[in-house]
């Protein structure tokens, strides 16, 4: 149930989810694998709108997150500069990346989702979140078990995994772009 809130482990930049994300993802890549430090990233993309920052200083919004750390760092998808992550200034761990061509698409660390409860009242981590399908999973770690995941060697066809309402929110987003670089 939305929103949901999330924050880096120093508390200092906190945000709020307001809907639930348009695809979320665990990305398998040697490139994710190295940012994150551990054997996958786990995305859930969001629209920009959709992420509202607030600092534990009192800035909200564009004003907060103009004080974030950005960094560039190499993806599959961009080279060099393929994602812009966006980090905390004080403790910098990343909360959120955005790639460098295409789209400005917010795509949020998973992990700094806050846990929700479930209907059993069970903790649940990530905000109850999971992933859509696995990808790049040419690269995963070999005690990965993916058997009862949708997996893709590469990207995916976003039209095999991704919701109806999925794909009409990011033909929404990225009408007037071009679609194919976004994601």
């Amino acid at each position: 149930e939305y929103p949901l809130h999330g924050c880096c482990p120093c508390s200092h930049v906190n945000y709020t989810l307001t809907s639930a994300p348009i695809i979320v993802h665990a990305c398998h890549c040697t490139h994710c694998q190295r940012e994150t430090g551990t054997a996958f990233a786990f995305n859930a993309f969001y629209e920009p709108d959709r992420v509202v920052v607030t600092l534990s200083t009192g800035e909200t919004g564009p004003e907060a997150e103009e004080r974030m750390f950005q960094s560039a760092v190499p993806s599959l998808k961009g080279g060099i500069r393929g994602q812009i992550m966006s980090r905390c200034p004080k403790c910098f761990s990343t909360l959120w990346s955005s790639y460098t061509a295409g789209s400005a698409l917010k795509i949020v660390r998973a992990g700094t989702i806050d846990g929700v409860v479930d209907e059993q009242g069970r903790y649940v981590p990530c905000g109850g979140l999971r992933p859509d399908a696995h990808i790049y999973v040419a690269s995963a770690c070999g005690w990965v078990n993916l058997e009862s995941e949708r997996v893709y060697q590469g990207m995916g066809v976003k039209d095999e995994y991704w919701s109806k309402e999925s794909l009409e929110r990011f033909e929404k987003f990225t009408t007037g772009k071009r679609s194919a670089e976004l994601v």
